[in-house]
C-alpha cells in the first residue's frame, strides 16, 4: 500500500480518484487547493496525483517545489484537463513520472501510478 497524495480541487473527480486508490489499497490523502497541496508535498507521501489549475496557484509550481525546494524524487502523474503540449512537455521536464489528460480512465491512473508504487 502507498500513501498517495491527490491534488484535485473538482470533488467529483477527487471522489473517483480517491475510490479508485482506496479500492486498490492505497491510503489516500486529498489536497484541494494550492496552499494546502504546498503543505502536504513536505509530509511523508509515496507518490502525488496532480491537477494543474488549483485555487491559489498552478500545479507545475507545485512539481518545482517538490523537485528544486524540497529535493525530493516522490513520484508524480499529473491528471488535468490541460491538453496543450507546452502542459504535457513543461510537467515531464520538471520530473513528472505521467501525464493524464481528464476525461480519463480511473483503471488506467491506477495502471500508470502502479508502475512507480507498490500496490497493496
Amino acid at each position: 500500500m502507498a500513501r498517495v497524495l491527490v491534488v484535485e480541487d473538482d470533488p467529483a473527480v477527487a471522489a473517483v480518484v480517491e475510490m479508485a486508490l482506496k479500492r486498490a489499497g492505497h491510503e489516500v490523502r486529498l489536497a484541494r487547493d494550492f496552499p494546502s497541496a504546498k503543505a502536504a508535498l513536505a509530509e511523508d507521501v509515496e507518490a502525488v496525483v496532480l491537477d494543474l489549475n488549483l485555487p491559489g496557484g498552478f500545479g507545475l509550481d507545485l512539481l518545482r517545489h517538490l523537485r528544486q525546494e524540497l529535493g525530493k524524487t516522490t513520484p508524480v502523474v499529473v491528471l488535468s484537463g490541460l491538453k496543450q503540449e507546452r502542459h504535457v512537455l513543461e510537467a515531464l521536464r520538471l520530473g513528472a513520472q505521467d501525464y493524464l489528460t481528464k476525461p480519463f480512465s480511473p483503471k488506467e491512473l491506477l495502471l500508470r501510478l502502479e508502475r512507480y508504487v507498490a500496490k497493496g
